[in-house]
């Protein structure tokens, strides 16, 4: 049995069959495991969380020196504004999917067609959060159990919720981290609370 990557996407496979390595349960069903996993945290407190989150990449993004938004992530061929652009887009990602959308790998891939400036960023953050909550006070499923299309397979929308906050969530992280390279003290770093309950990986360049 072997994980490999499929065009950024890992696979878990088994001679000529493969599971896409997106989703544990899918991935425990394969490999014969009685094992399931489902979100820790309610729908309520992800939505939150995820509106937070994109609120701290408005205020730490503007923090980024202007000089140095091109320069390259670490052992990545992403650069800072690019890293800056895709967390937004992992949100709003979200709400495409929620408002019916299919969760593709297109969106799950959360590259926007142009990118944005900080300054632009900080706005289309507030729309997303006015967004966000618009359709969290309008939504007829709090719980978040309706199953939805993703390229991995069905999902509930609470799961592919989490998926988005904790994605979004890590890539917060390492702006963070960019900040703390270039000698800036990050003005509202994320708190340990802020990370509670997410699936996250130990390290700020893991995932």
């Amino acid at each position: 049995m072997r994980v490999l990557g499929a065009r950024s996407v890992p696979v878990v496979s088994n001679g000529n069959s493969f599971v896409y390595a997106q989703d544990l349960n899918e991935i425990s069903r394969f490999v014969g495991l009685d094992y399931r996993v489902s979100p820790e945290l309610p729908a309520e407190i992800l939505v939150g969380r995820l509106a937070n989150v994109i609120d701290t990449a408005s205020v730490l993004i503007q923090q980024i020196p202007s000089n140095c938004l091109q320069d390259k992530l670490p052992g990545r061929d992403r650069t800072y504004l690019a890293l800056a652009n895709h967390i937004f887009e992992i949100a709003g990602g979200f709400l495409q999917v929620a408002g019916g959308a299919d969760f593709t790998g297109s969106i799950a891939m959360a590259v926007p067609r142009e990118e944005r400036t900080p300054n632009e960023l900080n706005a289309f953050g507030r729309s997303i959060i006015s967004d966000l909550n618009e359709w969290w006070m309008s939504c007829s499923d709090p719980s978040c159990v309706l199953h939805v299309t993703t390229f991995y397979g069905p999902q509930t929308l609470h799961a592919v919720l989490e998926r988005c906050t904790w994605h979004a969530t890590q890539h917060v992280r390492q702006v963070v981290m960019i900040l703390t390279m270039h000698d800036v003290e990050p003005d509202r770093p994320l708190t340990a609370a802020d990370l509670a309950g997410l699936p996250l990986p130990d390290g700020v360049w893991d995932g």
